[in-house]
């Protein structure tokens, strides 16, 4: 069994994943994109409240010399948003991953080369991924579960095609339906905004009209929690 990073949070059970869901389902886009996002603010905080002392968070750090740029601007979001962790915290982890930078500079000018390991927060977004991809596609054969996401916003494209062969053969057929559902109704409301946005057509655009340019781009592309546009709800 491969051993849980420290500051990951603990397994849940089909149970509690279904309450989750949920929640993150009431939310606009892509609810897997949102429990992974959630799992990795989760992991900062765990990291810089509680862990920033732990020998095995340091050496992860140094490994890897630090998060990947993504991860790295999500962790600035969370000391600028949240109480109780400090930049004191990040430049206590950094410490060793700049220190260890310049320890692999110092090598012979032949052995100098990339040989970062893989950001620590990049597995714990991995695994939570497959994890809770597992978990989506078991509830998505409860019939409660299924109208609760019917009415949702759905999926995104990447993680549609990453649960797609977990889910159970006798739901298939209707979750790759609605997802099609979902495809075509967004074809037509990109065309219909293209229409009604020329200048010699005077009709009103419906919101969904209006927005489909945004979902476009997190449904093919997934939630970016970043941009304003992409993240609310």
């Amino acid at each position: 069994m491969k051993k849980k990073r420290r500051g990951q949070d603990k397994e849940p059970t089909l149970g509690l994943a279904a309450v989750y869901f949920a929640r993150a389902m009431q939310k606009h886009g892509c609810p897997l994109c949102r429990r992974i996002r959630e799992a990795e603010e989760r992991w900062i905080w765990n990291v810089l409240y509680e862990l920033t002392g732990d020998p095995e968070v340091h050496r992860s750090f140094a490994d890897s010399l630090g998060l990947c740029r993504g991860h790295a601007a999500l962790m600035a979001q969370v000391v600028e948003e949240r109480e109780l962790v400090s930049p004191a915290s990040v430049a206590r982890l950094y410490e060793t991953a700049v220190a260890e930078a310049l320890t692999r500079l110092s090598r012979p000018h032949e052995k100098i080369r990339d040989e970062r390991e893989e950001c620590p927060l990049c597995e714990v977004a991995r695994e939570t991924g497959e994890r809770e991809s597992w978990f989506l596609a078991k509830l998505l054969a409860d019939p409660e579960f299924w109208a609760a996401y019917e009415g949702s916003d759905g999926l995104c494209l990447p993680h549609f095609l990453s649960i797609w062969p977990k889910v159970p053969s006798r739901v298939r057929a209707k979750f790759r339906e609605d997802f099609q559902r979902r495809l075509s109704q967004l074809l037509r409301n990109l065309r219909e905004l293209q229409r009604k946005e020329r200048f010699d057509v005077d009709e009103p655009l419906t919101l969904e009209e209006s927005t489909s340019w945004q979902e476009a781009l997190w449904r093919l592309a997934g939630m970016s929690f970043f941009s304003p546009i992409l993240k609310r709800g």
